[in-house]
């Protein structure tokens, strides 16, 4: 624990390239801990390399990553398919990560990214509309709600 503790605080510091170099050599010795796997494919992300992030998140969910770092796993490993331009594999994995964390909004706003990447750009606005409605406080959205949710199974409807 007290490894993962320095490569948090390098991380917090903006030393990236060291919390990285720390979390691999620690990985050496403890291959199938999830929570440093997943520490592992984070700061690649953090570091542009995205390509190398890959197999570590998905090692992190097959060694049963939990909890927030999962659902953080599931945005990131999907967030990184679409940075590389793997539009389907990014849908996927924003699906999985549904299927555990139906909940959640940060999933699901990705996702709509990744629907207009793969030329769904109906259904990802229409899926925004509704996050919106659904999530919103704000006065001037709540009162045109009923509208807005109407419209979002047709954005092409006139009537």
């Amino acid at each position: 624990m007290y490894m993962l503790q320095t490569i948090e605080k390098l991380s917090r510091q903006g030393r990236y390239e060291d919390a990285l170099q720390n979390a691999l050599n620690m990985l050496s010795s403890k291959t199938q801990n999830p929570q440093l796997l997943y520490k592992v494919a984070s700061l690649y992300d953090i570091l542009g390399l995205e390509q190398q992030a890959i197999p570590f998140y998905l090692a992190a969910i097959k060694h049963h990553l939990c909890g927030q770092d999962l659902r953080d796993a599931y945005l990131g490993l999907g967030s990184t398919y679409r940075a590389l331009g793997r539009y389907q594999e990014s849908l996927d994995a924003f699906d999985e990560g549904l299927r555990h964390f139906p909940e959640a909004n940060d999933i699901r706003v990705f996702r709509t990214m990744t629907l207009y990447n793969l030329g769904h750009a109906k259904q990802a606005i229409s899926q925004l509309l509704l996050l919106m409605t659904e999530n919103s406080a704000p006065q001037e959205i709540n009162r045109y709600k009923k509208v807005i949710a109407y419209y979002c199974d047709d954005l092409d409807r006139i009537e």
